[in-house]
């Protein structure tokens, strides 16, 4: 598998960009309440035309890799200096990917097994399928994403009678408020982790359809989204799913059909397990490409950086994962920088690199 094709693309898109909006929605829910649908549904339109702008540009432009877009639009220095921002951006996804799956697996699964013990399970099978190479990261990530995706449409017609959606309006009772738009802001910052594709896009080896297959999963993406955000809300009220850690778990605990099938976790769980374990050795695997695109195999040996990654992975996911409060104030700001570093910088880079390029064909 030298090259990748564009259906590769629509799977590393959705890894990306699906899992965190799905798992803890409570950041941006205790904000906008009732409203975080519709503040789901806004922040996806936004991700879709911003994104789609920078497929244009890397299309119509023809780009070899992400290190020529910063450096043609930013100079080397510059270009440099914001891609190494872009790489410690995808260092601090892959601690957001091992400490959320790990307190994941500690809360709902085995409350008595120590953080540091489940993360072994998670970041060395990580670097062996990443150290396998790009082939084994790409047939990874479909086989997760397929399966998580089956799962999530299984889920939604088994919890579909539990869902009441008058629960859902009134729609803006307290009307388009700072706390909106401060939720439309951090959504808007879990669905910017989709720019991690970027990194991938040198791979592809046919980019005729590559624009309208990145519509399509950016349509599926945020009709996902929007599923999860509104099934979680409809299901419970808002207060009583904003108590709740991680809401989509709880949720399948009312599944109980023909007194056979009785509790959806299994199902939710390999969901929420595979999504992340899929984003985790995609993030590992592009982190390494932008390192070496900045040359890094000339300092150190590549195998030495992929354990001294892990090794700092798991430093900082189990700091993060031992406690709750701390961890979801850590993905508080993290939305934040995401918003930031996956998505404003790079919509401006590119409109340089653009308007750059296009000047000197021009002369």
């Amino acid at each position: 598998m030298d090259k990748l094709s564009f259906k590769h693309f629509f799977f590393i898109m959705c890894a990306s960009a699906i899992v965190s909006l799905k798992t803890y929605p409570g950041i941006f829910m205790r904000d906008s309440g009732r409203d975080s649908w519709v503040a789901v549904i806004i922040s996806g339109i936004i991700i879709s035309i911003g994104f789609d702008y920078i497929i244009r540009i890397w299309i119509n432009r023809k780009c070899s890799s992400i290190k020529e877009v910063f450096d043609l639009g930013l100079g080397r220095f510059l270009g440099k200096m914001f891609l190494i921002i872009f790489a410690t951006t995808l260092f601090l996804t892959m601690v957001e990917c091992a400490s959320v799956e790990t307190s994941v697996i500690h809360v709902n699964l085995f409350i008595e097994s120590p953080q540091w013990y489940i993360l072994f399970f998670i970041l060395l099978p990580g670097l062996y399928t990443v150290k396998k190479g790009k082939s084994s990261v790409v047939v990874v990530t479909v086989f997760c994403m397929v399966v998580s995706i089956l799962n999530g449409i299984n889920l939604y017609f088994l919890t579909y009678p539990f869902k009441k959606y008058y629960r859902l309006f009134p729609i803006f009772e307290q009307g388009i408020n700072y706390n909106f738009l401060i939720s439309i802001a951090k959504s808007l910052g879990l669905f910017s982790t989709l720019i991690i594709s970027l990194v991938y896009l040198s791979q592809v080896n046919n980019t005729k359809k590559l624009r309208i297959c990145s519509l399509i999963g950016l349509v599926f993406i945020v009709q996902m989204n929007t599923a999860s955000t509104t099934g979680i809300l409809s299901t419970f009220t808002v207060e009583r799913a904003n108590l709740i850690i991680y809401p989509k778990l709880i949720q399948t605990q009312l599944i109980s059909y023909f007194g056979f099938i009785a509790s959806g976790e299994f199902y939710v769980i390999f969901q929420v397990l595979a999504g992340w374990f899929a984003k985790y050795v995609l993030t590992f695997f592009a982190l390494i490409s932008v390192l070496k695109e900045l040359k890094i195999e000339k300092l150190v040996n590549l195998n030495v950086v992929n354990y001294c990654i892990t090794a700092l992975v798991y430093v900082f996911s189990l700091w993060a994962s031992r406690d709750l409060i701390r961890l979801f104030k850590l993905l508080n700001a993290y939305s934040y920088l995401c918003l930031v570093n996956f998505l404003i910088i790079p919509i401006v880079v590119f409109t340089v690199f653009a308007i750059r390029t296009r000047v000197k064909k021009s002369k």
